[in-house]
């Protein structure tokens, strides 16, 4: 059991004093000291920052009961700190007390006071710290979803009696040994006592922020924890027990975001998204309760149970809480066929009963069938009903649906996008002209599959409706008259439209821009696509049915005349058999070309993800060596042109980055590349053409904030500085919610021209934006200092600690406040931990000189 914890400050006083001589410091016991006449000391069992634990035996009791008493370790010299201290003893004890009833607390015994020390008893848990635990053996998936399920029930008992625990981490978890439960110790409030003291300026008693840095949520860090922060906490533990790595060595130490830890553990995509919400920075994306996490985490936890003494259930696909899909294996032979597995259970009261819904899918479905010429639906293989569910398998369909797909490519070309329109309409077509409209279209609703590449069709809105169950409107797909009850064919066609435009540009409806005038989607400037096809797709999704595609015949006939645009007829296409041949073979090569290149690329990617720039870089050479450099060939592939570019400028070779981005140029003009092109010049100190390029992009893409915050600190660097205010204006106008860079550069920018008061504004909003942002919370430290604010400044210094312990710029910036104090020694304290992170830092080696000499050294 340890006690290893942190503590982040909320303010500093520069003049506390003690308002009494009295000695209340923290006296260290040994083993065979007795406490209270009653507790034999046998050993310690942890220390940490607030606490040390004891082995204690009760020798009250006939068989000598084990305890752990834990001492706190006041930080503080004054009688009104030990008498507020006293008074929160009391009421934690309560809160204890009432803790220690759940099975998973352990058994709050008693608190007193002696000697001036404070100590609490409570039941001693024999057991192995998780912590330990995962030294000696990571969790696989399923071994985490169940240590999830085992705490947050006990979070939700613990948040319904409005406690909130503070500080959720591995080293608070002790796995019993009597029954392999999870056990949580050391609640946060408890550690208050321990770090408060006496702020002599405002003649009050203050505390520290609770937590510890990489399981602290940020608003936790902040001074404001709400119960959705143990959650947060409670993920970056699981995180720990899949990878054995603290959260903290996931972050990049600029940005805070965690980098892809996910890649290098096999995890599900189901539950990487629930540990990513649970993980979510913004309160907003986060899971609000436990329940809400156990709600989500219950499907998965039906992998691999046995469904009707026949199916293995091997894969969940996703769901909601009244239709769960999975993939099953049959336990009947030895081939272990695959279906998939619907599981309904109706969540209304007014639903009809289960056999009669079932009746009314069964019927929908087999009808389905019957007019299914194109076999682009899964079979029913059988259905039953269990207790409150029921239960359909069906054929299973071997290949992925859309949304699989864009997350592994992304995004589709307007030529597949237009093959993938007419195969989707014309299964989709026999249907309607049967009178029945398919209702729930969407990525996740079509499946490509493998072994001809056709669309089938899944999960139709008539299973939706057989449990009335109503599809979330917010998703997008749903145009105004079917989240109105009177869906038609047309409503399809929208669905079929807001399909396409996800996959051609990699965004769902619901995070599309809309028109605030008509309401309809703004998607142009995410696809670059024909003008005949926009055309098509702005028709198929307009909010005014009247205006909309009536049938998809017109829809496959518009859409095959994009296609061909030109057709032959008589002996003239004879004419052209020769160059059609020529042509397939070139074509086959290219396609076999660009299949070995995507390969190179896709290696590429990942040693530059790993930091192994050149090794990318060889990649990239190798993959683009097999394509032509053409336009076409550049726009469709012109992140690996970008990426190449940002790898050489990570090795500092600026003058290959930038004959990448100007070869790229002379084939295909993006906003991008010119982009590439101005931040490599802007590297090798070239401003003017920087700006040059900087103007190109704003040319192509005025909406972009990134080049116009970019310019701006071009303009910065030459002195231009009105003109840079005006960019960085225009990029936060452009986008607030990502506006805290451009904030950052108007802070450094007023802080160079000695205007402090509006660089601390400056600074101040960026950190409204991101409140994490280091540099912003440096830049204020700095600011503060300039104009005498030095605690303010430390607590700015502090704060972006807390953040990151590691930060060199931070402890540079405590070393120079307390330089300014002439707390010398403090000040080479903190000037050598700077030194210790940045050995080769000029700035440091100098301060360190001048504090040295300043003592005397």
């Amino acid at each position: 059991m340890s006690d290893s914890d942190f503590t982040i400050p909320i303010s500093q006083s520069e003049n506390s004093c003690s308002e009494s001589t009295t000695e209340y410091g923290y006296k260290a016991l040994k083993p065979g000291d007795i406490l209270n006449h009653r507790y034999y000391i046998v050993k310690e069992l942890g220390s940490g920052g607030f606490a040390t634990t004891y082995l204690a035996l009760d020798q009250q009791s006939i068989s000598q009961d084990k305890y752990a008493v834990k001492q706190l370790q006041p930080r503080f010299n004054s009688s009104s700190v030990w008498a507020s201290a006293k008074e929160r003893l009391a009421t934690e004890a309560m809160v204890l007390q009432w803790l220690g009833k759940h099975d998973q607390i352990p058994n709050f015994i008693g608190h007193f006071e002696e000697n001036q020390q404070f100590y609490l008893v409570l039941e001693f848990v024999e057991g192995e710290e998780f912590e330990q635990e995962v030294h000696q053996q990571v969790l696989n998936e399923a071994q985490a979803i169940d240590f999830l399920f085992d705490i947050l029930e006990l979070l939700k008992s613990v948040h319904s009696q409005g406690i909130i625990h503070r500080d959720i981490k591995p080293s608070n978890l002790i796995r019993r040994q009597k029954d392999g439960k999870m056990i949580l110790i050391d609640f946060g409030a408890v550690k208050e006592i321990g770090t408060m003291a006496f702020d002599a300026s405002k003649q009050q008693v203050r505390t520290q922020i609770i937590g510890t840095p990489g399981y602290m949520a940020p608003e936790q860090n902040n001074g404001k924890p709400v119960y959705s922060s143990d959650i947060y906490a409670l993920g970056k533990t699981v995180i720990f027990g899949m990878t054995n790595r603290s959260p903290m060595e996931w972050e990049e130490s600029e940005s805070g975001e965690m980098i892809a830890w996910n890649k290098k553990i096999a995890i599900s995509e189901a539950f990487l998204n629930i540990i990513n919400r649970m993980t979510a920075k913004n309160t907003a994306e986060r899971y609000r309760s436990a329940e809400d996490v156990l709600c989500d985490l219950r499907p998965l936890e039906m992998i691999g149970k046995t469904i009707a003494d026949k199916y293995h259930i091997v894969q969940y696909l996703g769901g909601t809480k009244e239709i769960i899909s999975y993939v099953i294996n049959s336990l009947e032979g030895e081939s272990k066929q695959k279906y998939y597995l619907e599981i309904l259970e109706p969540q209304s009261e007014e639903s009809l009963s289960l056999s009669d819904a079932a009746n009314d899918i069964m019927t929908g479905l087999n009808r389905l069938l019957m007019i299914d010429n194109g076999q682009r639906i899964p079979d029913v293989i059988e259905y039953f009903i269990d207790e409150s569910k029921i239960y359909i398998v069906q054929e299973y369909i071997s290949g992925k649906n859309l949304l699989q797909i864009i997350e592994d490519q992304f995004i589709l070309s307007e030529a597949e996008v237009i093959d993938l329109l007419i195969d989707t309409a014309e299964a989709l077509n026999p249907i309607h002209k049967q009178k029945i409209i398919h209702k729930n279209i969407q990525p996740s609703s079509l499946v490509r599959r493998c072994r001809d590449h056709k669309i089938t069709l899944i999960n139709f809105g008539l299973i939706n409706e057989a449990i009335n169950f109503h599809v979330d409107s917010k998703i997008g797909y749903i145009p105004p008259e079917q989240i109105a009850g009177r869906a038609t064919y047309a409503s399809d066609i929208y669905a079929l439209g807001m399909t396409a435009i996800h996959v051609l540009t990699g965004t769902s409806p619901q995070n599309l821009e809309k028109n605030t005038r008509t309401g309809e989607v703004i998607w142009h400037r995410k696809a670059r696509i024909s003008p005949g096809f926009a055309k098509i797709l702005d028709k198929m999704i307009c909010l005014d049915q009247s205006q909309r595609y009536q049938s998809l015949n017109k829809v496959i006939k518009d859409l095959k005349k994009t296609k061909h645009k030109s057709r032959f007829r008589g002996w003239y296409k004879y004419l052209i058999i020769p160059p059609i041949l020529i042509g397939g073979v070139v074509i086959g090569f290219t396609q076999w070309a660009q299949r070995v290149a995507i390969l190179e690329f896709y290696k590429g990617d990942l040693k530059l993800e790993a930091n192994q720039y050149q090794q990318a870089i060889d990649y990239y050479n190798n993959g683009l060596s097999k394509l032509p450099n053409t336009k076409g060939q550049v726009r469709n592939f012109e992140q690996v042109w970008l990426k190449k570019a940002k790898a050489q400028r990570q090795l500092g070779n600026y003058a290959a980055a930038l004959d990448t981005c100007t070869t790229a140029l002379r084939f295909y003009q993006s906003y991008q590349l010119w982009n590439c092109k101005a931040l490599t010049l802007y590297s090798l100190k070239r401003y003017e053409p920087a700006i040059a390029a900087y103007d190109q992009a704003i040319e192509i893409a005025p909406e972009y904030l990134w080049v116009w915050n970019n310019r701006g600190e071009a303009y910065n660097r030459l002195g231009k500085t009105e003109l840079a205010e005006v960019d960085f204006q225009k990029a936060i106008e452009l986008d607030s919610s990502r506006s805290f860079v451009p904030w950052n550069n108007l802070g450094k920018l007023h802080y160079e021209q000695k205007e402090y008061q509006k660089s601390i504004e400056a600074y101040e909003q960026a950190l409204a934006v991101k409140k994490d942002y280091l540099p912003a919370l440096i830049g204020l430290g700095n600011a503060q200092k300039a104009i005498q604010l030095y605690s303010q400044a430390e607590e700015s210094y502090d704060r972006a600690l807390a953040i990151n312990p590691n930060y060199h710029d931070a402890w540079y910036g405590k070393g120079s406040v307390a330089e300014y104090l002439r707390q010398y020694p403090t000040a080479k304290e903190y000037y050598q931990k700077a030194f210790e992170l940045k050995p080769d830092w000029e700035a440091v080696i100098k301060a360190l000189e001048r504090v040295d000499r300043k003592l005397g050294i």
